[in-house]
């Protein structure tokens, strides 16, 4: 056989791999799919809707059927309402008619969104109502405590309305009214998960706003602005090929303090929420609100999809 002969058949040797190569990804992946997809349907009919809201969006974007597209992204929308996460699933409804101003879920979506709009009324008059009743409330009780300034118990009920209301301050000069007249409330849950002393020695209410500022020094490393993909790198001449789960994020130091040893770590788990691997990511020191990248690669496994989760954790000194 001449050389030419012989590059012709490495030639069409090589063409035919190539295709049963393609033939075999492509047939791969739509296992892959039915797998997600089963898992997907599995969540819902368990009512484990977390897990299958983040299915079924992967689905809606990545399957290559587009009537099955439009299915997923609805049951996304649906998994969201039955959490009661109104305001989510709105957005995914309303997505779907953007995407699908044809499609076959229009009416449906259009149903759901009008309840989403009905449940959203009805909470803002509940809690107007309730405003009121408040209100009405709060006066009663400063006639009774006109009539009776050492009743104990009506300060403490005054301060509860007070706080609903948010008059945080008004409230806590009540507690500690309260507190003055009957020692005992003094070592009441409530009123310790309402009252603190500052760094002048002065006792001040716990808001909203100084409880978010207090969780913030507890857990002041946050991850956001996350991205997963997956990647393989070029095969060595062997043939062979390292697949990785790479993802990437941010970290924030939410706190007033400097945070050293700062380590991000990142566990990758299967669909059955078997740990494969965790790797680490070291950031060091960190300034208050300093925002730093990183990146990890959950590696060396033979399904390149086996990875199915990932979680976050950090630490710090």
């Amino acid at each position: 056989m001449n050389r030419s002969m012989r590059h012709l058949c490495v030639f069409m040797i090589s063409l035919g791999a190539l295709s049963l190569i393609s033939g075999g990804c492509a047939s791969y992946n739509a296992l892959i799919l039915q797998s997600r997809e089963k898992s997907a349907r599995d969540d819902f009919q368990k009512q484990n809707y977390d897990s299958a809201v983040n299915k079924y969006h992967f689905l809606s974007l990545h399957h290559p059927d587009p009537e099955k597209r439009q299915f997923f992204q609805m049951q996304k929308g649906l998994s969201l309402y039955i959490l009661r996460s109104y305001h989510d699933s709105q957005k995914a409804f309303e997505s779907y008619l953007r995407q699908y101003p044809e499609g076959k879920y229009v009416d449906e979506a259009r149903s759901y969104l009008t309840k989403i709009e009905s449940i959203r009324s009805e909470r803002e008059r509940n809690y107007t109502l309730k405003m009121e009743q408040i209100r009405g409330d709060v006066e009663l009780l400063h006639k009774m405590i006109d009539q009776d300034p050492y009743n104990a118990r009506v300060h403490y009920d005054l301060a509860n309305k007070l706080w609903e209301l948010g008059k945080y301050n008004e409230a806590a000069q009540h507690y500690l009214r309260a507190g003055e007249i009957d020692a005992a409330l003094k070592e009441n849950e409530l009123l310790r998960n309402r009252l603190m002393i500052d760094d002048e020695g002065k006792v001040v209410p716990i808001t909203p706003r100084r409880q978010r500022a207090m969780d913030r020094e507890r857990n002041p490393l946050v991850i956001f602005d996350i991205n997963t993909y997956k990647q393989r790198i070029k095969p060595d001449y062997l043939g062979a090929s390292k697949a990785f789960q790479t993802v990437t994020g941010k970290v924030r130091n939410q706190s007033k303090n400097v945070l050293r040893s700062v380590l991000v770590s990142v566990n990758f788990y299967n669909v059955h929420y078997e740990l494969l691997d965790t790797q680490n990511y070291y950031i060091g020191t960190m300034g208050p609100n300093e925002v730093r990248a990183f990146l990890v690669k959950g590696q060396n496994y033979d399904n390149l999809y086996n990875i199915d989760d990932v979680e976050f954790n950090t630490t710090y000194q």
